[in-house]
C-alpha cells in the first residue's frame, strides 16, 4: 500500500510538470547583490497653472540630474482650519548612485523648506536597489546555471514518466528585486537627518549595502515516447 501511495505522488508530480507542449521545468536562484543605486520618488504639489517643465527645472536647480516628471492629477491644499485652492500634483523619479543619496536628500530638504514658485509642497522617499547594469551582469552568470538545473529536473521527470527528453521548445526568464526602503517616517516628513546620523527613533539605520534578487527560468522541453 505504501509503494502504491509513493507511485501516485510521483505520477502526480509528473502530470503537473508535463504540458501539451512537453515537460515544463522551472528553476530559480536568489543571490545577494550590491544595492548600488538610489531610486528617488518625489511628490510635488504646485499651483494650478504650473507646468511639468517648471517642476523639472526646480528639481534640476536643486542638483537632481534629468528627473522624469509626470502630472498625476489634481488635489486640494488642506489645512487644519480650511480647504485651500486646487493644486496640480506631480510625481518625479530619478536614479542615482547609492553613494550620493545623502547629498541628494540634503538638496531635496533644502528645496522642500524653500520652495520656489509655483511649487507649494514636496515629499520624497528613496529605495536602494541593484542597478540594472549589476542585475544584467549577474543574469549572465546565473542563467547558464539555471538552464542546467532545469535540464536536470526535466530529465528526472522524463525518466519518471518513461519518455525521452527532447529539444528545448521555449524559455522564459525573470528577475525580482526585493527593494529596501527608507523608513516610512523619513518619507512622511521628507527628512533624512536620521539617515545622516545613522539613527531613527533610537534604532540604528545605516544605509543598505546589499539586497536580494531572485532569478527565475522556465524551460519547456519536447518529449518523445
Amino acid at each position: 500500500m505504501k509503494h502504491l501511495y509513493l507511485l501516485f505522488i510521483v505520477l502526480s508530480c509528473v502530470a503537473t510538470a508535463q504540458t501539451f507542449e512537453g515537460i515544463s521545468a522551472p528553476a530559480s536562484r536568489t543571490v545577494t547583490l550590491a544595492a548600488d543605486e538610489a531610486a528617488f520618488t518625489i511628490t510635488v504639489a504646485a499651483t494650478l497653472d504650473s507646468t511639468q517643465q517648471q517642476v523639472k527645472q526646480a528639481l534640476q536647480n536643486a542638483g537632481l540630474p534629468n528627473p522624469t516628471v509626470v502630472a498625476t492629477g489634481l488635489g486640494q491644499d488642506v489645512s487644519p482650519y480650511f480647504a485651500g485652492a486646487v493644486q496640480m500634483l506631480y510625481s518625479a523619479t530619478v536614479a542615482l548612485p547609492a553613494g550620493s543619496a545623502i547629498d541628494t536628500a540634503k538638496s531635496l530638504e533644502a528645496l522642500r523648506t524653500h520652495l520656489p514658485a509655483p511649487l507649494q509642497s514636496l515629499q520624497y522617499a528613496v529605495a536602494f536597489n541593484p542597478s540594472q547594469t549589476t542585475v544584467d551582469a549577474m543574469r549572465q552568470v546565473v542563467m547558464p546555471q539555471l538552464l542546467d538545473d532545469s535540464r536536470k529536473l526535466a530529465q528526472s521527470l522524463a525518466a519518471a514518466a518513461a519518455v525521452k527528453l527532447g529539444a528545448i521548445r521555449s524559455i522564459s526568464d525573470s528577475a525580482g528585486v526585493y527593494a529596501i526602503l527608507v523608513p516610512t517616517a523619513a518619507f512622511r516628513a521628507g527628512d533624512f537627518s536620521a539617515l545622516q546620523s545613522g539613527v531613527l527613533l533610537g534604532i540604528p539605520s545605516p544605509l543598505p549595502s546589499s539586497t536580494q534578487v531572485t532569478f527565475s527560468l522556465n524551460v519547456v522541453f519536447a518529449t518523445a515516447p
